[in-house]
């Protein structure tokens, strides 16, 4: 009896842990998958920094104004030390966090799409560690996407550190498909920063 009943657990451990490999694994699969279709998407830029050109100004303007492409370009332009092309005007952090936002909405496990509207609506100093910021958004789907139903929802960039130069990345964007109007904007981003950050153990620095 004794020995069956360990079997029987020990079945449910290993179906757990494969199950947590596995989870642990389509997450990393999605996010290669949805950033490689990003990049598909600026070729004309990877294209011209490939072959030792600079991208047309056309081209840059146009993937830095799409809230889709923006974070990518960024990074990649970053990473061939031209991020000077960048256009000044759309390097700002509401419109970098907004990217940030985005980039993570359209992972498969998440929205799985950019919104079709975003709109930005507070920006807030993090519980805790006022040096550094968020960015709140609500933002919504059009039907026949699933998410059309909820409406309005809360989504949180950040937090950044708003005194260095504006990046897309922060450790804590994220959205918990929220209804925006079933909190104020204080507690959209006091139960984000408890969920998210301080589950981290606490780092609130921008990365």
């Amino acid at each position: 009896m004794l020995k069956t009943l360990l079997i029987v657990v020990g079945g449910l451990v290993a179906v757990v842990v494969l199950f947590v490999i596995w989870r642990i694994y389509a997450t990393i699969a999605g996010g290669n998958r949805a950033y490689k279709a990003r990049l598909a998407a600026i070729e004309p830029i990877t294209k011209a920094l490939a072959e030792g050109r600079s991208p047309s100004d056309a081209d840059v303007l146009r993937f830095a104004r799409d809230r889709v492409t923006r974070q990518v370009l960024f990074e990649v332009l970053r990473d061939a030390g031209n991020i000077d092309l960048f256009p000044s005007e759309l390097r700002t952090w509401p419109l970098l966090a907004e990217a940030d936002l985005v980039a993570w909405l359209c992972h498969p496990n998440e929205l799985q799409a950019p919104p079709d509207e975003i709109e930005l609506t507070a920006t807030l100093p993090a519980p805790g560690a006022p040096a550094t910021h968020y960015f709140l958004f609500r933002y919504k789907k059009n039907p026949p996407h699933w998410a059309a139903k909820d409406g309005w929802m809360a989504g949180v960039a950040g937090p950044y550190d708003l005194t260095k130069d504006p990046e897309p990345y922060a450790p804590g964007t994220f959205s918990r498909f929220e209804a925006y109007d079933s909190r104020t904007p204080e507690e959209h981003v006091a139960i984000h920063h408890r969920l998210v950050i301080e589950r981290k153990g606490g780092e609130v620095e921008a990365q």
